[in-house]
Order: structure tokens, then sequence, then C-alpha cells
């Protein structure tokens, strides 16, 4: 019998739900599931919902707690492999520097980055030092070949692999027939707006295009799912509603997952994701939207361009503006337009961003490294 390989397993996970955390979740899964892997994971978020700041006394204890948790299991776990999904700015990209001087200061086996945020502070000596001691001669998996780049001349490309993101699929064929039934009923055009409420995920652009809209005589509803960032930002959008008279037009469901957040996904029509974040890559709302057949329109940065066909299976926005929003939406008034769309997305969903393809180009990535 095959003696297992060990794999300590370092990554920010839920709680809060966020792609990032729940993508990583998913890795940790599929590596728990495998014949071949022991797996101890290290959770490297402290926080347990996205708008609470964390306490500076607990961020101190949780980061000790984390280095005393890591050294016992380099030394007694000795794994063959550390695969690290790092921070790549502000307070995370210097906790997770120093976690992984520790890593190297006390191991000497193979390191596996997988970068789930873009690499901003090139500009930074400060951060240019860090990218250079977290990353240099090191292996990373990236979310798509645009973000090669992001790592400079730190990796050779050979030590470099791509893999988009993905989730499991979770409507049968069947029932897709009966949500797109279902949809024909609805009495009003449905927008539905799923990420985390940060004014640059984009969910205040989208607001100004439901003024566009209304004041257009479009009858629809907007729907936004997700977790305040902060007080102000809620302020701001509850003002802008009541402004413009959009409460019977706008509405905010809070923070919805798993069944929750999929009944609302089954009843829109169309899901719109102009974020403008820094650090976005990947965009992991949009394949939940092709999963349940919405034609998605979001920004054109970072792989976004490359997930959605555009004029096919959504809209790439070319402006992100207001009125380019409203503009793509009112196309979509077209029952058997968004229905084509929806439709093809789903087909490249199953295809490309489905989880049982993701999980075999994932193990042979990691099968390849370790053995």
């Amino acid at each position: 019998m095959i003696k297992k390989k060990r794999i300590l397993f370092l990554s920010p996970l839920p709680p809060p739900h966020y792609g990032a955390a729940m993508s990583s979740e998913m890795c940790l899964d599929i590596l728990k599931q495998s014949k071949k892997f022991e797996v101890r994971n290290i959770k490297l978020n402290f926080a347990t919902e996205m708008n609470v700041l964390v306490p500076k006394w607990k961020k101190i204890f949780s980061f000790f707690n984390t280095i005393k948790n890591l050294l016992f299991e380099l030394k007694n776990f000795k794994p063959d492999l550390v695969y690290f999904v790092p921070a790549t700015t502000s307070f995370g990209l210097i906790r997770d520097y120093l976690f992984v001087r520790k890593i190297k200061r006390y191991y000497n086996g193979k390191i596996l980055f997988h970068v789930r945020s873009r690499m901003i502070d090139w500009d930074s000596s400060l951060g240019r030092k860090m990218y250079e001691g977290i990353f240099r001669k090191e292996m990373a998996i990236v979310l798509d070949e645009c973000l090669k780049e992001d790592l400079g001349d730190l990796i050779p490309d050979e030590k470099i692999f791509v893999l988009p993101n993905a989730i499991k699929n979770e409507v049968s064929n069947k029932e897709f027939e009966k949500i797109i039934v279902s949809r024909r009923k609805n009495d009003k055009f449905r927008i539905l707006f799923l990420s985390n409420m940060d004014e640059s995920k984009g969910w205040f652009k989208l607001l100004e295009a439901c003024r566009i809209l209304k004041n257009n005589n479009f009858n629809f509803e907007c729907n936004l799912v997700g977790a305040w960032s902060d007080s102000k930002d809620e302020e701001k959008f509850y003002s802008f509603v009541k402004k413009n008279s959009l409460s019977g037009f706008v509405n905010y469901l809070g923070v919805k997952i798993n069944n929750k957040k999929n009944r609302i996904l089954k009843k829109s029509d169309v899901l719109v994701f102009p974020t403008e974040y820094k650090l976005e890559t990947f965009g992991r709302v949009i394949i939940e939207g092709m999963m349940f057949g919405l034609p998605v329109i979001a920004n054109g940065i970072a792989s976004i361009p490359k997930i959605i066909q555009d004029g096919e299976t959504g809209f790439v926005l070319k402006e992100n503006s207001p009125s380019e929003i409203a503009d793509c939406v009112s196309k979509l008034r077209n029952r058997k337009l968004r229905e084509k769309m929806g439709g093809l997305g789903r087909k490249r969903f199953l295809k490309n961003y489905e989880v049982e393809n993701y999980k075999k180009k994932f193990l042979k990535i990691i099968y390849n490294i370790i053995y």
C-alpha cells in the first residue's frame, strides 16, 4: 500500500462566506476526499463576518496562535507539500509574509501558492519586498492566463499553473427546465446583484442604472444580496433609494447563502456585476449566475471577459457606466434573447466551470508536484 502524502493547507475559510474563502473550502474538500493524501488545515482569517472589525488584541492573539499551530504542524505532521492561499495587499499581506518566513525557516519542502487576488503593491518598496519574500522561485496557481503577469518575474512560467474557479452544479437539467417555465410567470423583470455590499463591487452604479430604467418606465425589480462593508455604505444606499423614489423598485435582501441564495437565483432574470474591486480576479458569482441560466452583465476587468462571451452569454461592460448597464438590461427585456443567452451560459458553465472537471485538473496539479 502506497503511503499517503501529507499536505498542510493554509487558507482563509468560511465563515465569512465570500468567493475566495468558499473556493478554498472546495479545494480543501477535494484534497480531503482523495485517498492519496492526508490533509491538515489552518484557517488564516480571523473575522467570522464581513462587516465586523476584529479587535486589535484578538488579531494579535490569533496571529501568534496561528504561528504556534503552524510550527507544531511543520514539526510533527512533516508535510510533503504546504498549500498556501496568501493575501496580496494590506495587513493580510504583512501577516502572510511573516507566516511564509516561518515556513521557509523551518521547512525545506515544496510550497504551492494559490493566488486568488490581484497583486497591486508592486510600486511600494515594502510591497515588492514582501512579494519577493513570499513567491520567488516557488510555485503558484493563478485563475487565468492574464493573471500570470501579476507575479512579475518571481516564478518561472513552467511553475505557474492556470486553473479557473469552479463550483458544484446544484441544478439538474430537469430542474433547470422548471426554472425557465417559472421565470416566464414573473410579473416584473428581476435584476440581481449578488456580492459583498462594498461600493467597489458596483452596487451604487447599479442603483444609478435603476434610476435610469425607472425614468424610462421599465417595469423591474432589483434585488441586492450581500453583507455591508460598513455603515456609511448602507446609509448611502438607503439615502439614494429614498431620494430617487426607488423603494418600490429596489430591495436589499441581506446576506443569503446556500438554499436561500439559490431561491433568489431561480427567480431572477439577469445577474449584474459592475465590479471595480481592485483585487478582482475572477468573479465567482458570475458562474453561479450561469449555473442558473442567467445572462450576466459584468465589468470587463481581470479574467471576466474570458468567462462571459460578450453578446452570447451576457454582456461585458466597456465603460462600466450606469447608462451602459441600463442599456444592456433593456436589451434583455426580450425574453427569447435572455433565455437563449442564459441557456448558452449554462452550457458554458457545465463544460468549463463545474467542480467535477475542476477536481480532475486540480488533483493533477497536486499529483505532479507532490509525487
